[in-house]
């Protein structure tokens, strides 16, 4: 129980006053008694001074502080950088800074160069025109790149490299030549070192390149997409071409499906290319193998790959009068390659050992004796023979002559062909086949004459030599002048109602 206190409950006023009077001279930190003016009292109370230590309020000082320090200094970095950067632009569209850059991609390219319309921002490269030229010791001629866009890297501001992902252009035009032995291939030596001009890709969407004179160029790819790869793995150059046309002189049109280059020095590797028939996409025509455009005196050999391709992609329209197909290339030697010198007068020279493709056949028409056969035989089928059983040769192709060489289709029970024949430039026809009919279709022919115009029989087949001639849209051979010798020394049998001398022309009469 608490004790009980020592002070009275009631106070007199002068007992209250004596009390005021003793607390505040008592303790002078608890204020002291004042009379004012007015003659009333009160109690003046000391400020005291907070003189406690404040940790949370100094450090949210110092943050303050910092934080303004920060901002302040971010300010002054943005504003530099801003300061940096448009100083960059306005240097490198400057004329000493395009000076440099054309110094630096003659020494990378060596050939010479003019640059139209170059100006650069803070992420791209652009120009509306960029001009290379070539000594004549080269086999490149001249290049142009169209509006170009080339991605750089934030180090190209500084001058010393121009240096990117991507260079792209809207359209290049590339000439290339046969390049003269002993002359220079540059006009500038290459620097010293690292290229002063890197990036990882050179591409285009519309790419035109020829080979050779521009008024008449032995090889044009037009509509094509090109890129380039300046620095594999391997330390090699890589180029690759996708789709476009092929025009070669004499030759039928063609269409480029893809095709990969690798280029090591003065070499190029060509790792595949591969053409398509003009309106066909089922069949593929594909080329591999090393060129080498400063070595004049070599034969350059590219291997041929055919499968399921028409005959027509080789041969030409004229020639698909006489014989069509689609053909696979067979194991040879010596031959299934595209050969030629790389000097400008060289005549490429194209040799395929081939056979018909499966599911396909090779038909045979045009020619007058198959008409002859026709009607003698009675059986439309050799108007327009086609052979599945049996059916290769070789295709030779050069200077626009077309060749066909050990050439041996075959339908059993029916016909057999052997031998050769060409079609020249100017689309004439001359050759030698080797005709064989079915012994048995000989044997139940009511025409005699065939059986003492064909020979013994061979293979099941008995056989009779024609020679082929006149031009390709109207072939001639000697069928008719055969026929008609044979029947002045062996005529046939009369049957009744007939004259016993039949002329060819009756014999061989449309019923």
């Amino acid at each position: 129980m608490p004790s009980p206190s020592s002070d009275p409950e009631k106070y007199s006023i002068d007992e209250m006053m004596d009390r005021l009077k003793t607390s505040a001279t008592g303790n002078p930190d608890e204020g002291e008694l004042v009379t004012r003016e007015d003659g009333t009292q009160a109690i003046r109370v000391r400020k005291r001074k907070r003189r406690t230590d404040q940790p949370a309020k100094r450090e949210r000082q110092s943050s303050n502080r910092m934080r303004v320090a920060q901002i302040s200094a971010t300010l002054i970095l943005l504003f530099l950088f801003a300061l940096l950067v448009g100083g960059a632009i306005v240097f490198a569209n400057s004329s000493p800074f395009r000076d440099g850059l054309l110094r630096k991609i003659e020494q990378a390219s060596g050939g010479k160069v003019d640059l139209l319309q170059f100006r650069m921002n803070p992420k791209t490269a652009l120009a509306y025109e960029l001009n290379l030229k070539w000594p004549t010791g080269n086999v490149l001629d001249t290049l142009v790149l169209r509006n170009i866009t080339a991605e750089i890297f934030p180090s190209s501001f500084l001058g010393k490299a121009m240096k990117g992902e991507e260079v792209s252009a809207a359209e290049a035009i590339l000439k290339l030549r046969y390049p003269e032995p002993g002359e220079s291939t540059r006009s500038f030596p290459p620097a010293d070192g690292i290229s002063p001009v890197r990036f990882n890709r050179y591409r285009t969407p519309s790419l035109t390149l020829t080979l050779g004179d521009p008024k008449a160029p032995a090889l044009t790819l037009s509509k094509s997409e090109g890129s380039l790869n300046p620095e594999t793995v391997n330390g090699s150059s890589q180029l690759s071409f996708y789709q476009g046309e092929v025009t070669l002189p004499n030759w039928p049109k063609l269409r480029l499906d893809r095709a990969l280059v690798e280029i090591s020095g003065e070499e190029a590797n060509v790792v595949g290319l591969r053409l398509l028939h003009q309106t066909d996409s089922r069949g593929i025509f594909e080329l591999s193998g090393i060129v080498q455009p400063y070595q004049p005196t070599r034969t350059s050999s590219l291997q041929i790959l055919l499968q399921f391709f028409e005959l027509e992609g080789i041969t030409g329209p004229a020639i698909s009068r006489l014989i069509t197909g689609r053909i696979d290339t067979m194991p040879a030697t010596k031959s299934n390659a595209l050969s030629f010198l790389p000097t400008e007068d060289s005549v490429p020279s194209l040799e395929a050992t081939f056979q018909v493709s499966p599911t396909s056949q090779i038909e045979l028409r045009g020619f007058p004796f198959l008409l002859s056969l026709a009607q003698t035989l009675d059986d439309p089928w050799f108007r327009a023979p086609v052979f599945d059983t049996e059916a290769r040769g070789i295709l030779q192709r050069e200077d626009g002559t077309v060749t066909f060489r050990d050439l041996k289709l075959e339908s059993k029970g029916r016909l057999a062909v052997r031998g050769e024949f060409s079609v020249s430039a100017d689309q004439e026809l001359s050759g030698r086949l080797e005709i064989g009919v079915a012994e048995a279709m000989i044997a139940s022919s009511k025409v005699n004459r065939l059986k003492s115009m064909f020979g013994p029989s061979r293979e099941g087949f008995r056989w009779i030599s024609l020679i082929i001639g006149g031009p390709v849209v109207t072939p001639s051979d000697n069928f008719k002048e055969i026929f008609s010798a044979t029947a002045t020394t062996a005529p046939d049998s009369a049957a009744p109602g007939e004259p016993e001398s039949s002329t060819f022309e009756q014999l061989t009469r449309p019923k």
